[in-house]
């Protein structure tokens, strides 16, 4: 339903993306994840058609992206990271509004539907503007469903909400996405793991990560323990064969302690307590712990430019 193929974007000399490729299937939620300024709005945008591709190229739904926005924009619903609502409207009037913008064809029973699917019957009336910040960005969602889009692409839904109104709008998206595609873009990993089935990771523009939440946060951490203060610990980890990535984290009662990401290929423990040992070092244990989205997120994101490229 959507996917991205070498998409890049430049502003002058930046490169804001860098051929991000990805796919988002049907019946499904994509979490696009990354730090504030990775490049998932503007990825986003040239998704919908808001930014022309400087290179790559995107299809929704079947449709080229790139050879003109208005074969596909029927069938996408995009919203913004700031809610496009107008605070003086009642909710019938800008949904009817907006159903202009569209053509919607029956506009009352598309008014009805998206009032029904978004939980705003009650408020159907209301001045927008006199409403929470989780009933207008219910509001906005409301927008962009009345043309029925098969495909949803939502920039940061939950920012600025408070924990009730956060659960009510994940909820929502999870109904949503039983016959839809949807792409949600936000740096929030407790949203990514609460509603999304697969994840593209993002960082600097590029791709850093993508596939189920199994499947990225696949493997082991190893945590070390070691009682005695080495001298740049962890270089002489990271040199051990077997290891991608060491990062020293907070340890306590005299010992020191670092997490160590193994490759695929090759367990690396035996290495580790040789390394300590020749160091001069005194190995107090090795225990391997279930990786989180937290620890790839921060080993990729913290990882060397020249180890992101590979």
């Amino acid at each position: 339903m959507i996917k991205a193929d070498c998409l890049t974007r430049k502003f002058g000399d930046l490169t804001a993306v860098d051929r991000v490729e990805f796919e988002v299937p049907q019946g499904s939620v994509t979490g696009f994840l990354g730090p504030n300024g990775a490049g998932k709005t503007t990825t986003m945008r040239m998704l919908c058609g808001v930014l022309t591709p400087t290179s790559g190229r995107a299809w929704i739904d079947g449709s080229d992206v790139t050879s003109g926005p208005e074969l596909f924009r029927n069938r996408v619903g995009y919203l913004p990271e700031s809610a496009p609502v107008y605070p003086e409207m009642r909710v019938q009037e800008y949904l009817r509004f907006r159903a202009g913008l569209y053509r919607v064809r029956s506009v009352r029973a598309a008014i009805d539907r998206a009032l029904e699917q978004c939980g705003l019957v009650d408020v159907a009336r209301r001045i927008i503007g006199h409403l929470s910040k989780g009933f207008r960005q219910r509001v906005a969602l409301a927008a962009a469903l009345l043309h029925e889009p098969r495909v949803l692409v939502l920039d940061e839904p939950t920012a600025g909400l408070d924990p009730t109104q956060v659960d009510s709008i994940r909820g929502l998206i999870a109904d949503l996405a039983q016959d839809r595609a949807i792409l949600l873009s936000t740096h929030i990993l407790s949203e990514v793991e609460a509603v999304c089935d697969s994840i593209v990771m993002i960082a600097g523009g590029r791709v850093l990560a993508r596939g189920t939440l199994e499947a990225v946060c696949g493997g082991d951490a190893l945590v070390c323990h070691v009682e005695t203060d080495l001298a740049d610990a962890v270089g002489l980890l990271a040199g051990v064969a077997g290891v991608s990535h060491v990062q020293a984290t907070s340890g306590g009662g005299g010992w020191n302690q670092y997490q160590v990401t193994a490759s695929a290929e090759q367990d690396p423990r035996a290495g580790l307590a040789a390394a300590i040992a020749e160091a001069g070092g005194q190995l107090r244990e090795i225990h391997a712990r279930r990786r989180s989205l937290e620890d790839v997120f921060r080993t990729l994101v913290s990882a060397p430019a020249e180890e992101k490229r590979t």
